[in-house]
């Protein structure tokens, strides 16, 4: 049996990676995801806002963005008013099945995706590495 080493191990330096397109868009899909299905809205506009977004629409349904998310009432319909948790809570009820279904199927896709396109994508790796934004960004 070998003699057990003594002291500290070197660390490797490792290359910094960049940044993955392919995992910004599946990131900015699960997003769109979890926003359609509690806020009816889409990532951009529940951050940045929509003018129309603090009413209800014909077909009855509510969108929040982040700044109405911090006031108590949100929608009046008449004698109505909603609270935000309650508007959250009738769009996930109204919408749960579709966001979970989803939450699932959009992981799935993006491996399979990444597995069949992956000659093309470490082709475009490589490129991007000889043009030197390789560190930077990646497929």
């Amino acid at each position: 049996m070998a003699a057990r080493r003594r002291g500290m191990k070197k660390k490797r330096s490792r290359k910094k990676q960049g940044v993955s397109l392919i995992n910004l868009a599946e990131t900015f899909a699960l997003m769109n995801v979890v926003t359609q299905t509690m806020f009816r809205t889409n990532p951009i506009q529940f951050v940045m806002g929509d003018p129309g977004s603090a009413r209800m629409t014909a077909a009855g349904t509510n969108t929040l963005s982040l700044r109405e998310l911090f006031r108590a009432n949100q929608h009046s319909s008449g004698a109505d008013t909603y609270s935000t948790m309650n508007v959250i809570k009738r769009n996930i009820d109204q919408q749960w099945i579709s966001g979970a279904v989803q939450m699932v199927l959009i992981p799935v896709g993006f491996r399979l995706g990444k597995g069949v396109a992956r000659p093309a994508i470490s082709k475009t790796n490589r490129l991007l590495n000889k043009s030197g934004v390789g560190s930077t960004v990646k497929l």
